[in-house]
């Protein structure tokens, strides 16, 4: 770790392994087919993986598509999705979950006049075939109809670079469903908003998206919802990055000395070495964590209990299990250098 770490820089792309934040809707944006895919991160920004926005209106689609060596999860925002694997369909809506293996066919259609969706990609080179196809626009929002199409043969050809193909499969019949389990290895799988291996602490719930098992161990990605709450200790990990996704409510992220404040969409990028921390900044807080590799997936284990409930119950008294924090310290990819840092901005909120 530099004895000077950089602020995260703020709302671009830093075109090398840098920490930043980038606020919702920011990004480089291009248009494809109707769609507005804003990318947020690529393998120059992070060296390890790819993530992106993607939105538009009633009806449109992409065909199915299969992306060799590139392991992807996708999470709804906005709308309503219709989403297919080869052998079965689901009707997603927001913060359900897509976990899509390398190699894994898939096909989906926006079935709402604003659909969002967020899908990460591991390791990554699959939105370079958008980067080269897309039409690059300074526009927020998708258009209100494609200026320029691409085929399906044009798209064929410059994916067979990215390993991006387009199988000819047909699409079953897309229904409401309850995906609640995670399953016992790399496969894909629907998961509904609210399921996942859960684990409760005080005044807040832990959700495992997905595991290290799910992944080929290259991430893991976990939901915490909480109570506001002050910020947790300063640290940085050596060997893995840490991605902040805010689902809901306001969260504030201490990032190399710097104090950012994430609400829906937003994003920070604090790659192994970042000093961070981080705060609920109001009640129902929802954020997403996506760590890579999946070195840091038992800290949720040591440091928390497993429970079958879905919501976390508030109040109560404060308690920190310092036992099982040794333990992640010990055996875990964590260094602490100083206390919570207090709030600076905005206390009157």
């Amino acid at each position: 770790m530099s004895s000077n770490p950089p602020a995260p820089i703020v709302n671009q792309r830093p075109g090398e392994v840098l920490p930043y934040y980038m606020a919702a809707g920011e990004g480089s944006r291009y248009e494809l087919n109707g769609q507005l895919v804003t990318v947020i991160a690529g393998r120059r920004d992070t060296d390890l993986f790819s993530a992106a926005y993607v939105s538009g209106g009633r009806g449109l689609e992409i065909p199915f598509t299969s992306v060799a060596g590139e392991s992807q999860t996708f999470i709804v925002f906005d709308g309503r999705l219709e989403f297919w694997l080869p052998s079965e369909g689901r009707i997603l809506t927001a913060g359900d979950e897509v976990v899509v293996p390398a190699g894994t066919p898939f096909a989906y259609r926006m079935l709402s006049h604003y659909t969002r969706f967020f899908v990460w990609s591991m390791p990554g080179r699959a939105i370079e075939l958008v980067e080269r196809l897309g039409t690059p626009v300074d526009a927020h929002v998708h258009p209100q109809r494609s200026e320029r199409a691409v085929s399906l043969e044009q798209l064929a050809e410059a994916g067979a670079e990215f390993g991006v193909t387009f199988p000819d499969l047909e699409k079953t019949d897309a229904r409401l469903s309850h995906d609640a389990q995670l399953p016992a290895g790399v496969e894909p799988y629907f998961l509904t908003a609210g399921e996942g291996d859960r684990r409760v602490g005080y005044n807040q719930m832990n959700t495992y998206l997905s595991r290290g098992r799910n992944t080929g161990s290259d991430y893991f990605t976990m939901q915490s919802t909480g109570s506001a709450a002050p910020y947790i200790p300063l640290h940085f990990h050596n060997r893995h990055t840490e991605n902040f996704l805010c689902l809901d409510g306001r969260v504030w992220l201490h990032v190399n000395g710097r104090e950012v404040l994430l609400t829906k969409g937003d994003f920070v990028h604090a790659p192994a070495g970042t000093i961070h921390s981080y705060a609920w900044g109001s009640n129902r807080t929802q954020m997403v964590g996506i760590l890579a590799p999946a070195i840091f997936e038992k800290f949720f284990e040591y440091m928390f209990e497993p429970t079958d409930e879905h919501v976390y119950y508030e109040g109560g008294e404060p308690y920190f299990p310092g036992e099982a924090f040794g333990r992640v310290q010990a055996e875990l990819d964590v260094v602490v250098v100083g206390p919570p840092p207090e709030r600076t901005k905005a206390l009157d909120i």
